[in-house]
């Protein structure tokens, strides 16, 4: 039994005047659809004359260099150290990396790790060291953690830029250690348990195995990850989605996991950059610790964030998605396949 990927067009119309002075009747399609996985739904409404809209962000990145936290004149002044049976020095460093405890936790190990030592780096000149570092550095402290109590998971996300949430300039994760690990992983916890116990497969398998073979939303393979485009995508111009095959956790890879990882998002987000994406969003969706999840793959999504209108700040976040929980798109994830596929494929192959 293959997966099912659901969508339903609707067609609406309206009237517009014409040259003649009558009224031309204009047809326009809304598709709806539903994640493979969770059955939650999204849309697709492709806008008229949509196109990206590049933000000028030098502003918020000069105004904001004299006093950052993070930039290495300051950091080691102004940030907390870690306990040392966790880190002797009190912070981890890999490379550029540096994790240190965050003074606004989001749970009771809660830390940051500024990926440069440059103030801003554009999505387009970031590289694999530099991400492979900060991963590396966040998996050296969940490791220093263990053993983590059962089912508590090991979770990385990135806000790139205040469009994207991010309250400094400078580049930084956050990696945190918790049970509670958002609404979206608990369901999808839920609903791979329940495929696995009635499919005897993991969704994960099944969800590369048929995007591999369909091939729209299929993007690349490495030794390691595979990635492709999400048919229901949380940004309006889709996400980008990694899978490890095998692996429940970011302790689980290998440094070359980590490293093809790390080129890969640095193929995605140049590609966004070259755009004129100045923002975006990362998250790890790891398994619980301590449990039995072999129905459960790591997988992660980077998510791109943009202005509708950069002239006004005009928000992607509309009451959509922060009040209904409904994802929209205006560009589809096969479309954004089909551009970024050559770019992840030289990059993997």
């Amino acid at each position: 039994m293959t997966l099912r990927f659901a969508r339903e067009v609707r067609t609406g119309s309206y009237l517009m005047p014409d040259a003649k002075g009558g009224l031309q009747e204009v047809g326009l399609t809304v598709e709806l659809r539903r994640d493979p996985l969770t059955g939650r739904s999204g849309r697709l409404a492709h806008f008229q004359g949509f196109h990206l809209h590049p933000a000028d962000i030098s502003e918020a990145v000069e105004s904001s260099r004299e006093r950052c936290p993070f930039c290495p004149e300051r950091v080691l002044q102004v940030t907390p150290l870690l306990p040392s049976p966790l880190a002797p020095d009190g912070r981890i460093r890999h490379g550029e990396a540096l994790l240190f405890p965050n003074i606004s936790p989001y749970d009771r190990h809660s830390v940051v790790v500024t990926l440069t030592r440059e103030h801003f780096v554009a999505p387009q000149s970031f590289t694999t060291t530099q991400l492979a570092d900060g991963l590396g550095a966040a998996r050296q402290y969940f490791l220093a953690l263990a053993p983590a109590p059962r089912g508590t998971y090991s979770l990385v996300t990135w806000n790139y830029m205040p469009l994207a949430g991010a309250t400094q300039v400078h580049a930084h994760l956050q990696a945190f250690s918790s049970d509670r690990p958002g609404g979206l992983l608990e369901e999808e916890m839920r609903r791979s348990r329940s495929f696995f116990r009635r499919r005897g497969r993991t969704f994960w398998e099944e969800l590369v195995s048929q995007e591999r073979a369909v091939g729209q939303r299929f993007l690349a393979e490495g030794r390691h990850s595979a990635w492709l485009t999400s048919f229901v995508s949380r940004s309006v111009i889709s996400d980008v989605m990694v899978v490890f095959p095998h692996r429940q956790s970011l302790e689980e890879l290998s440094r070359d996991a980590i490293e093809e990882f790390a080129t890969g998002l640095v193929t995605a987000v140049r590609f966004f950059g070259e755009e004129g994406v100045v923002a975006f969003n990362l998250a790890l969706y790891p398994a619980p610790q301590g449990e039995s999840s072999e129905h459960a793959w790591l997988h992660a999504r980077l998510s791109p964030r943009i202005y509708f209108m950069p002239s006004i700040r005009g928000s992607d976040t509309t009451s959509w998605q922060h009040l209904l929980d409904e994802p929209f798109m205006v560009r589809s994830p096969e479309a954004l396949a089909e551009r970024l596929r050559p770019a992840l494929e030289a990059a993997l192959g």
